[in-house]
């Protein structure tokens, strides 16, 4: 008892301490990107994983990518993926990847010649996938790969390799995991047999896309794992057993656009397990049984654009298994006599774009759940019995072709199509299609033929047939109730036919149609109780026929389009009382002023009703007002000239108001009185000249409001804003008006009324200045247009004002001068600003440099003459700086803009548009592709003190830069770092005489992942070419990834401060030797 009272404390106390001292594993992938991103520079760590990080080298050369790639080695991390993309080397070597843990490397866009030995060693056991896409390799890198003895997919596309050594695989540590191998996109001719032997378990080979003119015997031997073979896109003139022999476990196999001529017999014969063969885009021109014989397995045989003009009986007996055959675009001319036999897993059959023009006796037969296509033919013969036993056919296309009949029993008792596409044929007559056996059809088109009547009898019972299409035939006739055995029918389309009159029973009771489209006919009459017995009809569609009178309305019906027809009046008591009539279209008609009390009684439901180009010339307020629901109401294109006070009534939930392009020149007070929910009100393109106020009395909910294209010239009448009963207004467009100036009570403004208008265009309009007084009422303002005005001033402070404005717009107007105190101080939302198609020379850039939220600033077509160095700054914080057409000054001080422009992977448009206008010698140049060494710096006073301040920002630009230079006890230290993104590589360091540049006294090449060098002048230098008095300098000279020297700068030298007496040298003083110390301090990490 005792003992077990102790031992539970005990217990309890160790649990507590395990708990106390586990460790905490912070949420998230195993693996993180390092914390400081400048370690990497230039590459990026783009994703974190369970598996490892992926890294991306984009834009750079080797100099500076393996300095970043050296101190991400450092932290061990496994590399899961590494892009190296559309950087800047010919040939890879050295040691980029000898520190790496990394399993897949994809190197794109990058112009490769050359990959020397060893460039992959330290990676060669880990790297498992190799992409090498869109590069200039010339020679398969034998050496190079031959150590990667993990790797299992080697993809080499877009190159300019002509052969694969006999030793490619040889003596290759990848021969016995290799699994796919990919030498696409170049002008690789046929490689001999005995390169690709060595790959033992080689699952997918692709050649496709180089210039294989032919294969050699057994040019697959040994690679019988091959699963996978593209061959397509070369010059191939044959295939046959002795090539493809080996190859017994290929299930997929691509030889289209080659040039086949024939498929020899028996060429497949050891495939067996075959189950993918493409063969488009060759010269095939025949088919016969040994075609194919013994290919039991074939699923999918693909043989389009070729040249068949036969193809044999029993030519696919023996492909049991078939599930897709493509003979698209060839030159047959028929289906012969079981052609299509017995095919029992068929799924796609396309012989679609041939030259057939009949169709034979059991051409198909014994199929079952086939899409078949034969569109875009010249079919005009189909023999009876040409489809047999073909049950439940997903799709028969035979549109585009000349078929004016079908026999009777084309079709027997057990073939049916799902779908059934006849349409752009030659039928006259519904008789002439059999449906008395399509018992599970569901969707007939018979458009674009020449249907002139659907007689009786036309549908026998089709319990699933539920889409018709009969439009743009030349139907005049339908027979009474046609479509009443037609128990599912849901859609039904008779429109651009020549129908005039529809009788009581051409319909009938269909209770299943949701649908009916009748538009585009003549029809002049419907009987009142045409439509009564579709009970379940949803849209009726009467669009552009020459209806006057209105026929009895399903009760069903929520949206009837009668417009494009002859209205002329629309009496009382026209719509049945009981309806569920949703929106109504009666535009294009020639209602004028025929409307009456009561015209839309029983409209109890209505919600949009559309009375567009009627010739309207008073608002029908009377009618209208009967409408409780209606929402939206277009009026637009009619005739009227005024509106009257409360001119549409009371509309209580009416949201949006049409009245655009009509001639209304006065508008009265309280004209939209009773609209007391409207939220856009559209009064485009009118003919008026003066808004009284309290012309939009009442209209508290209004938000949008559009008064453009008028003849306004002032918004208020000196006491009151015309907009101040609109308490909701957000958008107000006034642009292409003749307003000249604007007062203080343009807009409305109320301490106590909290008005929420944040847009305003007043854009195409003559306002010659810019005044305080567009501040008032403005103050929640977002976007303002002011372009196409005359504005030549802006007064101070009026922009500030805009407290709350993110886009403004003063392009097209005369600002020639914004540089006054507090004219253009813009606030800090400003997001866009427009000033384009100006007068401009300057702008304060004090006031455009602090806004946090710029990202779009237009300057186009104004007269720039410099690009200033605050515009680069905006350029290089990533925002859209618009300089088109302006009368630019190319000197040097562009350097720093070409050069962060050149180091764009994807260099915006409107950058590439801007043009030199002098000096002459560049004038028409685009800028972003003229050399430094070709932007001059110009002589004066005011440029000469700005290059003495910022040297190092306009100078040219060196290919290397010094960081340190020290001498301690005779040794010399330098260190320096990469400066461009062009191909640099290693390092020529070296030190010669100044007067005698060619006595050079010390040379050595540094690695590019070198930035250090140690020099010992007492031990290193050729001290029998020092002579005395003689002064000397170290020089750095960057060479290119294929060895080749770069271009030599003066600044890339440091003099020396030595004492040379007798052939001996000796440093100076130590004040001299810290003279020469040479220390830049940068904010960037070395390159």
């Amino acid at each position: 008892m005792f003992t077990s009272s102790v031992r539970l404390p005990l217990l309890l106390i160790l649990l507590l301490l395990e708990l106390v001292m586990a460790e905490y594993i912070p949420p998230g992938p195993s693996y993180r990107c390092p914390k400081d991103k400048l370690l990497l520079h230039p590459c990026t760590c783009d994703v974190e994983s369970d598996f490892g990080i992926s890294v991306s080298c984009n834009n750079t050369n080797l100099a500076s990518m393996s300095i970043g790639l050296n101190n991400l080695a450092t932290f061990r991390l496994p590399i899961e993926r590494l892009t190296i993309y559309r950087c800047h080397f010919t040939r890879l070597y050295g040691s980029l990847f000898h520190k790496l843990i990394l399993k897949v490397l994809h190197i794109l866009d990058t112009p490769i010649e050359a990959v020397e030995e060893h460039t992959f060693l330290g990676i060669n056991y880990t790297l498992n996938e190799l992409y090498i896409r869109n590069s200039k390799l010339k020679q398969f890198p034998v050496s190079a790969v031959k150590i990667l003895g993990n790797l299992t997919v080697l993809n080499i596309e877009s190159h300019q390799i002509t052969e694969l050594p006999k030793d490619s695989f040889a003596l290759s540590d990848m021969a016995g995991t290799l699994m796919r191998f990919h030498l696409t996109g170049g002008n690789l001719t046929a490689p001999p047999p005995e390169a690709l032997q060595p790959l033992r378990r080689l699952r997918t080979l692709d050649l496709h896309g180089n210039q294989i003119a032919e294969l050699k015997r057994n040019q697959f031997k040994g690679l019988r794992d091959v699963e996978v073979l593209d061959l397509s896109y070369n010059e191939i003139p044959k295939v046959d057993a002795s090539h493809l022999g080996d190859l017994t476990k290929m299930t997929w196999f691509n030889v289209s656009n080659n040039r086949l001529t024939e498929i020899t017999r028996g060429a497949f014969a050891r495939n067996t397990v075959l189950r993918v063969l493409n063969m488009s885009g060759n010269r095939i021109k025949r088919l016969d049984q040994n075609s194919f014989r013994g290919m039991r397995f074939l699923r999918r045989l693909y043989l389009s654009d070729n040249q068949i003009t036969d193809v044999g009986r029993g030519t696919f007996g023996t492909l049991k298994r078939i599930g897709t055959i493509d003979l698209a675009r060839n030159a047959l001319k028929k289906i012969d006599y079981q052609m299509f036999y017995q095919l029992n897993f068929i799924e796609i059959l396309d012989v679609s774009e041939n030259q057939v023009t009949e169709i034979q006796k059991l051409a198909f037969k014994d199929l079952y759940l086939t899409h078949i296509d034969l569109s875009k033919n010249k079919i005009h013969k189909i023999e009876s019995g040409a489809f047999e036993n073909c049950a439940n056919i997903t799709k028969l296309d035979l549109s585009f072709n000349q078929i004016a009949a079908l026999p009777k029993k084309a079709f027997d008792e057990t073939t049916y199509a799902t779908e059934l596409q006849l349409s752009y044929n030659l039928f006259e007559n519904m008789t002439q299609i059999p449906l008395h056996n399509m018992t599970g059809i569901k969707v007939l088109n018979v458009s674009h033929n020449l249907i002139t009547t659907v007689p009786r009898k036309t549908f026998p019972k089709l319990y699933e047939l539920h889409t018709i299409d009969l439009s743009y035939n030349k139907l005049t006739d339908i027979f009474n109730s046609v479509f009443q055995t037609l128990f599912s029918l849901r859609y039904l389309n008779l429109s651009h036919n020549s129908l005039e009159m529809i009788k009581p029973s051409t319909f009938g009771a269909v209770p299943t149609l949701l649908e009916l489209d009748m538009s585009y006919n003549n029809i002049d009459s419907i009987v009142r109780s045409a439509f009564t017995r579709l009970s379940g009809t949803r849209t009726l569609n009467l669009r552009g026929n020459r209806l006057s009178s209105l026929f009895q309305l399903p009760i069903s019906v929520s949206h009837l389009d009668l417009s494009h027809n002859n209205f002329d009046v629309i009496p009382p008591k026209m719509w049945p009382s009981m309806n569920s009539l949703l929106s109504l279209d009666l535009s294009y008609n020639n209602l004028g002023d025929g409307f009456e009390d009561g015209s839309f009684s029983s409209l109890l439901t209505l919600q949009r009703l559309n009375l567009n180009y009627n010739g309207i010339r008073e608002p029908p307020w009377v009618a209208l007002s009967e409408l409780t629901s209606l929402q939206y109401l277009y009026m637009e294109g009619n005739k009227l000239r005024k509106l009257s006070r409360n001119a549409f009534g009371k509309l209580p939930v009416i949201f949006e108001l049409n009245l655009a392009n009509n001639n209304i020149r006065n508008i009265s007070s309280r004209a939209f009185e009773g609209l007391l929910q409207i939220l856009n009100l559209n009064l485009t393109n009118n003919n008026i000249t003066h808004v009284p106020n309290g012309a939009f009395q009442g209209l508290v909910a209004l938000q949008k409001l559009d008064l453009s294209h008028n003849r306004i010239s002032k918004l208020d009448n000196k006491t009151n804003s015309i907009f101040e009963d609109l308490l909701s207004l957000e958008k107000l467009n006034l642009s292409h008006n003749k307003i000249t100036f604007l007062s203080r009570k343009s807009f409305p403004s109320n301490p106590y009324i909290p008005y929420k208008l944040t847009e305003i265009d007043l854009s195409y309009n003559l306002m010659p200045v810019l005044t305080m007084d567009i501040t008032i009422g403005t103050g929640k303002l977002e976007k303002l247009n002011l372009s196409h005005n005359a504005i030549v001033d802006i007064r101070a402070g009026v922009i500030g004002n805009l407290t709350r404005l993110k886009i403004l717009d003063l392009s097209h107007n005369k600002l020639h001068d914004l540089n006054g105190e507090d004219i253009f101080n813009l606030p800090d939302n400003v997001s866009e600003v427009y000033l384009g198609y100006n007068s401009l020379m300057n702008l304060p850039w004090q006031h455009v440099t602090c806004l946090k939220n710029l990202k779009v600033l237009d300057l186009k077509y104004n007269s720039f003459e410099n690009f200033s160095p605050e515009l680069t700054k905006l350029v290089m914080e990533d925002k859209n700086v618009y300089f088109e057409g302006n009368n630019l000054r190319c000197d040097c001080f562009l350097r720093p803009l070409s050069r962060h422009l050149k180091s764009q992977m994807d260099l915006k448009d409107f950058y590439k548009a801007i043009k030199c206008s002098s000096p002459q010698y560049l004038a028409d140049q685009n800028m972003f592709q003229i050399p430094e060494e070709r932007l001059n710096c110009p002589v004066n006073v005011n440029t000469s003190q700005l290059l003495e301040s910022n040297p190092d920002d306009y100078d040219i630009l060196t290919d290397l830069s010094f960081r340190e230079l020290t001498a301690r006890r005779g040794v010399y230290k330098v260190r320096w770092r990469v400066m461009k993104q062009n191909d640099i590589a290693d390092i020529d360091v070296f030190v010669r005489d100044i007067q005698n540049p060619i006595n050079i006294v010390y040379q050595t090449t540094v690695p590019y992942n070198k930035r250090v060098v140690e020099i010992d002048s007492t031990k290193d230098f050729d001290n029998s070419n020092m002579k005395a008095g003689s002064t000397y300098q170290l020089c750095l000279l960057a060479k290119n990834s294929n060895n080749t020297v770069r271009k030599f700068y003066e600044k890339q030298c440091r003099t020396l401060d030595m004492v040379v007496t007798s052939g001996a040298q000796c440093l100076g003083s130590v004040g001299v030797m810290n003279s020469i110390m040479v220390v830049i301090f940068v904010r960037f990490f070395v390159l």
